[in-house]
């Protein structure tokens, strides 16, 4: 570190969707000061905080609805808030309340074909399966997913519902009611402060209820995916569910809070003038889940992660969605690579590795079979411009184990 000048990192405190995990103030300082000598001479704080101003991601109307829940985050878990502005209007968040999630197959409920759905993680792959059975062709992405990308139209669907279900319900209407409070004290006892005729509750949210944190970065990074129109959908009855008879549901009384701040605008049904995803929309969701499988393999995430990520963005290529023969190819041409790659890598580990160092004596056959596999590899990926990486990890991996061996002049022949 002693040749750099300067770095600038970027990051959203408020955007750590990993339960549990916080981005905590003074953490990265703390890692920098970590790295450098006490000889130095060099001060703690040497890292400077620049609080960006201005958001070119979305418009105000949006930037207005994410704020408000990132002040639930700033008043009991110390998430800074910012001052950020939008440069654009838009439209007004919309907030639609349907019977059941069947109900988005209704065309007089919902046209939308290029909107893209968001709902919790857990509850993805129930909602893509009742979409397949409803012939609803639009994208659903969970959270973790969609996170650090953006679509134009967004519909965060099932959220309020999904925290009710976490039992989290009479918290969060009483963070609802802080949107229109005046105080902003944080303590263990009443404010003695009324909203709408009911006295504000205030406690430690953070030791008593921090389940809400997480609930709000959730909600937060979803609603600040879209760059343009932002739904919020709620039904009554979800998959497997009855529908409630304990009262005023949170689903409602969040919609009637944020319908009474003017932050968002109840519908009866949604027309975006478009019945079906456009091919044009698929291919464009594939590149981005493609841009993001690659920025998983940079970091090194599991190969099964980086896996369902490209098989994701193949069916978003086929000829039934984005009709992209030569994407869905090199996409699964890369995928194809990846696991020929793992392969390897596992063969190599299983024959050659022994406590904690490459051992070759005695594996002659083992080293023959590899060596033919590595061929195989190379005279498939070698010249692909997109692999480039992966071919050097793998030539990487080859002169780790037998440089300096019998076997290097061997291997050294195949890569040539």
């Amino acid at each position: 570190m002693s040749n750099i000048r300067s770095v600038f990192l970027n990051t959203d405190p408020a955007q750590s969707v990993e339960v549990g995990i916080k981005m905590r103030p003074g953490t990265v300082n703390d890692t920098f000061y970590s790295q450098i000598s006490e000889k130095s001479g060099r001060v703690k704080d040497i890292l400077q905080a620049i609080s960006l101003k201005t958001n070119h991601r979305t418009h105000a109307e949006n930037l207005a609805i994410a704020q408000a829940v990132r002040r639930i985050l700033a008043r009991s878990f110390k998430i800074p808030m910012t001052d950020e502005r939008a440069l654009i209007n838009g439209k007004i968040p919309k907030l639609l309340r349907i019977e059941q999630l069947s109900d988005l197959s209704d065309k007089t409920v919902f046209k939308g074909g290029n909107v893209v759905f968001l709902a919790p993680d857990e509850e993805v792959q129930k909602i893509r399966s009742l979409f397949r059975e409803l012939n609803v062709k639009n994208d659903v992405f969970g959270v973790r997913e969609a996170k650090g990308l953006e679509f134009d139209s967004v519909a965060l669907i099932g959220f309020f519902a999904y925290i009710e279900k976490r039992g989290s319900a009479e918290q969060w209407r009483n963070v609802f009611r802080w949107l229109s409070s005046t105080s902003n004290i944080t303590q263990t006892s009443p404010t003695g402060e009324k909203i709408s005729g009911v006295m504000l509750d205030d406690c430690d949210y953070t030791i008593s209820h921090p389940q809400i944190a997480d609930e709000a970065m959730m909600v937060y990074t979803a609603l600040t995916r879209s760059r343009s129109q932002l739904f919020l959908i709620e039904a009554n009855v979800t998959s497997g569910s009855k529908k409630s008879t304990q009262g005023v549901s949170l689903a409602d009384f969040a919609f009637k809070k944020l319908s009474d701040l003017e932050l968002a605008k109840a519908v009866s049904s949604i027309d975006e003038g478009q019945v079906e995803t456009t091919a044009a929309k698929h291919k464009e969701n594939g590149v981005l889940l493609v841009t993001q499988a690659l920025s998983m393999i940079d970091a090194r995430e599991p190969f099964d992660i980086v896996r369902k990520k490209l098989l994701e963005a193949q069916d978003r290529f086929k000829p039934s969605t984005g009709n992209d023969k030569p994407l869905l190819r090199q996409c699964k041409r890369h995928l194809k690579a990846l696991e020929m790659k793992r392969d390897l890598i596992q063969y190599v580990k299983a024959n050659f590795f022994v406590k904690g160092s490459y051992r070759l004596e005695g594996r002659f056959a083992e080293v023959l079979v590899f060596a033919e596999s590595l061929g195989n590899y190379l005279s498939r990926f070698s010249g692909d411009s997109y692999l480039v990486e992966e071919v050097k990890d793998v030539k990487s991996l080859v002169e780790e184990i037998f440089a300096g061996t019998p076997y290097e002049l061997r291997f050294r022949d195949i890569f040539n």
